[in-house]
């Protein structure tokens, strides 16, 4: 299946919800945690990819050498492209005419880093038509890059206050760069500081579990998108949900009663086991001491 921009093709994804704000630079760029996740590269790509786009526009915004940073972002990022009235996304090879737009003689496909702009900012987006149905299609950014001629821009959230046109070198960039390498923007590491009376009540409620064999506890980073503790827990089985559920609420519990300075950041799971370990599973087990083992 193929999109045509008028001369043009792209390749589109299924259609994914979400929200995000955006906003335009119109300079030239320049190169350069709903759902516990099986294992720790899971928990970082569970952040909503337009959230990071939003921090990284935001940024790139208040200073303009950034945006090799946003074009790091939105090469991870899917796009939401409006298609023509009565238009659809073929099921079965064939091709979709994508809009246009021209800034400074240059061409521009319109995509937009969420749903929400799309249904607000597309054109064609004030018609009773668009109150859910605004034809459209989802692709990641760097498929739209690679399949765009060498000419054609991306005008990223066009119509809102605040945009940024991505042109024919910053789509290039996005075309050259394949998102496979997501470990570039995941690290892990020791606790900048420990919560120990969080950490103590967790383990008092795994004392209570027991499938629970030990836990860990580590510092996730995602490049863009924030940071936080992430708590391994090895089970005896690690496949078995109900155990999963029983780990998971015990930290939840314990979170809700823990004090303030103690959960003043995001607080996630993962299960080693139960998928091939990542490089974060390794760094758990390779350097981070238990804080809870079964007795």
């Amino acid at each position: 299946m193929s999109i045509a921009t008028d001369s043009n093709t792209a390749t589109p994804d299924p259609a994914v919800p979400g929200s995000a704000a955006a906003s335009p630079a119109a300079g030239r760029p320049a190169g350069r945690p709903a759902g516990r996740p099986a294992n720790a590269a899971e928990v970082a790509a569970e952040i909503a990819p337009e959230y990071a786009v939003e921090r990284a526009l935001a940024a790139a915004i208040k200073d303009a050498s950034r945006i090799g940073d946003l074009l790091d972002v939105l090469r991870r990022a899917r796009l939401w492209l409006p298609l023509p009235a009565g238009s659809t996304v073929p099921v079965h090879g064939g091709a979709v005419t994508l809009p246009t737009v021209c800034y400074l003689g240059c061409d521009f496909v319109p995509a937009y880093s969420s749903a929400r702009l799309l249904q607000q900012l597309a054109p064609g987006a004030d018609t009773p038509q668009a109150a859910g149905d605004l034809p459209h299609a989802v692709v990641r950014a760097a498929d739209l890059a690679r399949l765009l001629p060498p000419n054609v821009g991306i005008a990223l959230n066009a119509g809102a206050s605040e945009s940024v046109p991505v042109y024919p070198p910053g789509v290039s960039y996005l075309a050259a760069h394949d998102a496979a390498s997501e470990l570039d923007y995941i690290s892990v590491g020791p606790l900048p500081v420990r919560p120990d009376g969080l950490l103590a009540d967790i383990a008092a409620g795994f004392m209570q579990i027991g499938p629970v064999r030990d836990a860990s506890a580590a510092w996730l980073s995602v490049r863009y998108a924030g940071e936080g503790l992430l708590i391994s827990v090895t089970l005896d089985d690690p496949a078995e949900a109900a155990a999963r559920d029983l780990a998971a609420g015990a930290i939840e519990r314990a979170a809700w009663q823990a004090p303030a300075q103690d959960t003043a950041f995001p607080i996630d799971v993962t299960f080693p086991g139960e998928r091939e370990p990542d490089h974060i599973d390794e760094w758990i087990s390779a350097c981070a001491t238990p804080f809870y083992r079964r007795g």
